[in-house]
Order: structure tokens, then sequence, then C-alpha cells
């Protein structure tokens, strides 16, 4: 009799994405849940996370009722990452897929959102990557984006020391990018380059960074 061999979820147990959750994810966990207050008091739903990563915000996301009635997506360019998430939560609907050319129809979303994930990309390809979430949403439709911001106090100097150690041991392309992120301005420059309005702010400065809702300018 031939004996069942046991298998795995794929992507389970992938290194990098369990030590991104020892190292971050703790750091991270408020800045999550006031993304999830945010999307869920305005009902901003579906909605796709691009450069999800280990789908963290969406996993905190999928506990509202709303939510679980209209599912979100998380996309993410790293296969490993999405089958990671995946194999966590299988409930939610991850791709593999580029951020700057979304797999979906324009306007399919009432929001988007980018964790993070502008900072470490060339100048170029932020801009990118900020006009497909535009094409993505649907009219009244709001971006929700989370990233550093130059410093402003002392408490937020202390905060970018610290994250530019991280930064750096990230690699020396990744830092390089970051602080060319932070030569330009920032996230605040960024978005007023974009023709994107704020439509609130909740400035960090524990993390040097900030949570902005925003929307294209009419």
């Amino acid at each position: 009799m031939m004996r069942k061999r046991k298998t795995q979820r794929p992507g389970r147990w992938n290194w990098r994405e369990v030590l991104y959750d020892l190292i971050l994810e703790r750091p991270l966990a408020g800045i999550r849940r006031k993304v999830r207050e945010l999307v869920t008091e305005a009902g901003l739903f579906p909605l796709v996370d691009i450069c999800c990563g280990p789908g963290n915000q969406l996993r905190r996301l999928a506990a509202d009722s709303l939510a679980a009635a209209i599912p979100s997506v998380g996309l993410d360019i790293n296969i490993k990452a999405v089958r990671y998430a995946a194999a966590r939560a299988p409930e939610i609907s991850f791709i593999c897929g580029d951020g700057t050319a979304l797999p979906f129809r324009p306007g399919s979303f009432k929001a988007v959102i980018l964790s993070f994930a502008l900072h470490e990309q060339e100048p170029e390809v932020r801009r990118r990557f900020l006009r497909a979430a535009r094409e993505a949403l649907v009219p009244g439709g709001r971006l929700i984006l989370v990233d550093f911001e130059n410093p402003w106090d002392s408490t937020s100097r202390l905060a970018y020391a610290y994250t530019s150690v991280i930064e750096r041991i990230a690699g020396r392309e990744h830092f390089r990018r970051n602080r060319d992120f932070h030569r330009r301005g920032g996230l605040r420059a960024l978005l007023a380059e974009a023709g994107l309005i704020e439509v609130r702010r909740e400035d960090i400065a524990a993390g040097t960074c900030a949570i902005v809702v925003a929307a294209p300018r009419p």
C-alpha cells in the first residue's frame, strides 16, 4: 500500500517574509490599524493593495465584515511573497504582477493602497506607480499612501536616523533610492508633483512618515 506523502502549502515558510514579519510587523502595527480605520470608516471596498508583500494589511482588513463581503486584492511582483501571503490567508486573492501595469480594468477599485512602496523606486517608476493607481480608481476613489517624509521635529529626526540604518541594511541601491526620495521632498512633494490632493493626513513622527488619503486633482 502506498504511503501518502505529506505536502506543505507552497510558500508557507518563506524565510524572507518570515524575517520581514519578525523585524518590521510589530513597529508597523499601529500604521496597519490606522489604515484599516480609514478604509472601513469610508467603506472603500473593493480595493487593491499594490506591493502588498506578505499581505499583513489585507489580513487586518479581512476581519471587517464589509471587506469579507467585497473581497480585496493583494498584488506584488515577488512570486515568493505572493505565495507566502496566499498560504497564510487563502480567503484573500493575491496576484503576482507589476504595480506599474496593473492587470485590472480601469476604474475597478474604490481604493488603492501603496504602503512604503514608493521610496524604494526610481523617480520615473514612482510616477508610473501613481499613474497606474489613479487609473485603477472609480470616480471618487481614493489612494491610501504610506511613506516617508522629511523629519520635522526632534522625534522624527531620531526616527529618520533609525530608518536610515534599516534602509542601508536593505542594500546599497535601496538606500540610494530612499535618499533620493528624501532629497526630492518625501511623500508630500511626490503627491504634489503627481497632481494629487490630500484629503486627509496623519503624520507619524515616530516613523518619520505619513498616512495620506489622496484624490486625483479634478
